[in-house]
């Protein structure tokens, strides 16, 4: 069964993603977090900076990690990561940026 982790950093966007999304500017530092879906219910911060890069981060600091617990998507709070999540179990990873931060 897949879990899914949240891997919290900042990076710097640097372009030449693998992934197909609305991309930030090239050379501006975000915040940002990055859904993995994983076989393995453990941290695992060399394959969460894989996929920071291959949505074109770089410069990654403040890699922090933590399961999601399924439980807190039906909260105010944490309902509108939801779509994340779902991304993350159906396509092996989903990343959010906050711009501008």
């Amino acid at each position: 069964m897949k879990v899914v982790y949240i891997y919290g950093f900042q990076g710097m966007f640097v372009g030449n993603s693998e992934y197909d999304y609305v991309e930030p500017e090239i050379g501006v530092v975000h915040k940002c977090m990055v859904f993995i879906a994983q076989d393995i219910d453990e941290l695992n911060f060399d394959r969460a900076l894989i996929e920071v890069k291959k949505y074109g981060f770089d410069q990654v600091i403040n890699l922090t990690g933590n399961t999601l617990k399924v439980e807190v998507l039906n909260t105010d709070t944490y309902k509108g990561f939801t779509g994340f999540y779902t991304e993350a179990l159906e396509e092996g990873s989903s990343l959010v940026y906050y711009p501008n931060t």
